[in-house]
C-alpha cells in the first residue's frame, strides 16, 4: 500500500542540524519486507539516499504529513518531475529495547499493509539504539528522522518532523541528477 510508504517514509524532514553535514551516516544491517539483507550506507552508494529513521509510534503522525508529497516527487512514474530523480529511498523502522519483543508480530503486520512494490524501501532494524542516538544526534524519540546521503554515504542534509514544502524542495534540489 503506497499510503502506508509514504506516510512513513519522508515524515521524516523539517529542521537541519541534526548530525554534522559530511560525516559519513553510521552503517546499519537491516532486512527488506522481501527478507532480503542489506547494509546501509554501503549497499546505496553510487546513488543519492533518502533514510528515514523511525524508532517509537509517537513519530507517526509526523510521518504522515510527508506520504504524497515525497511520492509524487520522488517516486510516482506518472510525475514529469520524479523522472529527474533516482534516489535510494529507505524507511529504517527500529526495533530497540523491549519493543523488539513484538519485531516478528509488527514485521507479519507491516508485510501485509504494504504494497508490493514497496517492500524494498521499508526495511526494519532490531538491535540497540544507543549508538545511532548518539552519532545521528536524534533527541526526541517522538520525532521521525531523516537524512539526505550523498553517492558516497556521506550525510548532506538531515530534518525532522512535519512536512515542508520548503524542505521537500531543498532536499530535491540536492538530489537532483
Amino acid at each position: 500500500m503506497k499510503k502506508t510508504f509514504l506516510i512513513l517514509s519522508i515524515g521524516l524532514l523539517t529542521h537541519l542540524g541534526y548530525s554534522q553535514k559530511g560525516q559519513s551516516f553510521p552503517e546499519i544491517n537491516v532486512i527488506d519486507l522481501n527478507d532480503k539483507a542489506l547494509a546501509i550506507p554501503n549497499d546505496t552508494k553510487g546513488k543519492f539516499s533518502l533514510i528515514g529513521l523511525a524508532f517509537s509510534e509517537a513519530a507517526q503522525q509526523d510521518l504522515y504529513s510527508w506520504s504524497q508529497p515525497v511520492f509524487s516527487e520522488f517516486m510516482d512514474e506518472n510525475n514529469l518531475s520524479s523522472l529527474v530523480y533516482d534516489p535510494n529511498i529507505h524507511l529504517i523502522l527500529m526495533f530497540t529495547g523491549a519493543n523488539q519483543v513484538a519485531y516478528k508480530k509488527a514485521k507479519k503486520k507491516i508485510e501485509e499493509g504494504t504494497d508490493e512494490s514497496l517492500k524494498d524501501n521499508i526495511v526494519l532494524y532490531k538491535g540497540a539504539m544507543d549508538d545511532y542516538r548518539k552519532k545521528l544526534k536524534m533527541k526526541d524519540r517522538k520525532k521521525p528522522y531523516f537524512f539526505v546521503l550523498d553517492k558516497s554515504g556521506k550525510i548532506i542534509y538531515t530534518a525532522s518532523g512535519r512536512y515542508s514544502s520548503k524542505i521537500l524542495n531543498e532536499v530535491g534540489n540536492l538530489i537532483e541528477e
